[in-house]
């Protein structure tokens, strides 16, 4: 499986350049061309064609902790709170979406906008399993990971960040392949099933990990260990 990230993460790269430089000469192509005739649809077309496998490659590198990040240090319960406004008033009626703030003055060391990005997706995956009726409950606290109790997180405090949906749940078979890349129980098309496998990801990359919990019938809970700001600080100079 390592050595899959690693190719995963390399091809992603590779694919990253060659279709920035196709969409580059394309959207060159179309000054060119005479607006609304055929062969500008044809290359709008293909721009639009090479922008999702950008998107693709992007889902990729993000998988294999190979996407670029600009970490800084950010008051944790501020970014919640700004979360959860706007993703409040993007949501149906028939959805509610509520915070449990975590200790005063908690801080993490990660990138802010794929943060947010991460807590949208997974918001996102709630909504779609509760057919938009339902709640979501997003929670913070502190926890201390002694030396040998998980073999995927260092010793040292970290910060759980739990988004808890209403859902139907899943089953054991479905919550085991729930973070693989491309796994989905949606219709299949490029852009699916990349979302948790992305989000985990960029965790895993901040030095943390994610898991899932999920039942038929008792809805589904994700967690997201994040070491806070000083104990960030111990992973870079690790890693």
């Amino acid at each position: 499986m390592a050595a899959l990230v690693r190719l995963a993460g390399a091809v992603a790269h590779e694919l990253n350049n060659i279709f920035t430089a196709v969409s580059g000469n394309l959207s060159l192509l179309e000054d060119h061309i005479e607006q609304g005739s055929t062969p500008a649809e044809m290359v709008e077309e293909a721009i639009r064609t090479a922008q999702r496998g950008m998107e693709l490659s992007a889902k990729l590198q993000a998988f294999a902790g190979r996407q670029p990040l600009q970490r800084k240090h950010i008051d944790l319960n501020s970014l919640l709170e700004r979360a959860v406004y706007e993703l409040r008033a993007t949501l149906p009626k028939t959805l509610t979406i509520g915070f449990t703030p975590a200790p005063p003055a908690c801080c993490i060391y990660v990138d802010e906008a794929k943060m947010m990005g991460t807590l949208c997706e997974l918001v996102r995956n709630a909504v779609v399993a509760m057919n938009g009726i339902g709640q979501i409950r997003i929670m913070a606290e502190n926890r201390r990971i002694m030396p040998g109790e998980g073999p995927s997180l260092r010793a040292g405090e970290y910060v759980i960040i739990r988004v808890c949906d209403t859902g139907p749940g899943m089953h054991p078979d479905i919550v085991a392949q729930a973070m693989d890349p491309m796994f989905s129980t949606k219709s299949s098309h490029i852009n699916t099933g990349w979302g948790l496998s992305s989000c985990a990801g960029f965790v895993k990359q901040s030095g943390g990990t994610m898991n899932v919990f999920s039942e038929p019938g008792q809805g589904t809970t994700i967690d997201l260990y994040l070491p806070v700001a000083n104990a960030a600080a111990d992973v870079r100079r690790a890693g």
